[in-house]
């Protein structure tokens, strides 16, 4: 595989400085009386690409004072990336304060940062993971017969990107890490109605990924599991 052919280049960048499509998701304006409480996490996850070699995601939740700072970091061959979002929660859901990201391929790469002003009218997609895993098992969009949920996020060149969603089913994950109540989210472009991301969150703990799976024309391409998790708070924390 040749890496360094700009096709290759700018397929990489796509990938792995947003995590390409398995990261997509929004903020949805749910009432937030009913979701889980946020807890600091690091979690490791495997992911499965056609035509790329296997690799681990690194993704970690904290606290930093009032905000909370969600980071996810991936490395494949001789390229790695990275997006870290820094947001409050308030009655309305998240606020996007800080956003920053990042990809290196042989040494060369670039560096994008959006500051509150720049996601003043939808969060990055740290924060917009977050808010819809902590809102997926309320969702009320998921019969065929009633039109789907409109979503948007802010991406890593400050541009707002639409999406359609559906809530899918919801079950038990038995995962490497464990088991895990477990409800799917099915997202797709208006213009690419044969493309399905779906992701699948436990509504137990938000921002944490169980799976995602990327199919085009039917036939699954990219494929994410949760692999390693560890708690670093001693109780939830409020």
């Amino acid at each position: 595989m040749n890496l360094a052919t700009p096709r290759r280049q700018r397929h990489l960048m796509r990938l792995l400085s947003g995590f390409a499509l398995l990261l997509i998701a929004s903020f949805n304006a749910f009432a937030a009386d009913d979701a889980a409480a946020p807890r600091t996490f690091e979690a490791t996850y495997r992911l499965e690409i056609d035509g790329w070699p296997d690799a681990d995601i690194s993704h970690t939740l904290k606290r930093q004072g009032g905000a909370w700072v969600s980071e996810m970091r991936a490395s494949v061959a001789v390229a790695n990336g990275w997006e870290r979002g820094r947001f409050t929660l308030g009655d309305d859901g998240v606020t996007s304060s800080e956003y920053a990201g990042g990809y290196s391929l042989l040494g060369i790469g670039e560096d994008y940062h959006m500051g509150q002003s720049e996601l003043a009218a939808w969060p990055d997609r740290q924060a917009a993971l977050f808010e819809l895993s902590r809102q997926a098992d309320q969702v009320l969009c998921w019969h065929p017969q009633v039109a789907p949920c409109t979503l948007r996020y802010t991406n890593y060149k400050g541009e707002t990107k639409s999406f359609h969603y559906r809530r899918l089913e919801t079950s038990t994950l038995e995962l490497p890490a464990g088991n895990f109540p477990a409800v799917t989210i099915a997202l797709w472009r208006g213009e690419h109605p044969d493309r399905d991301l779906r992701l699948t969150f436990s509504p137990e703990v938000p921002g944490l990924l169980l799976a995602a799976d990327y199919f085009k024309n039917g036939e699954r391409t990219s494929h994410l599991r949760l692999r390693r998790l560890r708690f670093n708070d001693l109780a939830k924390a409020n």
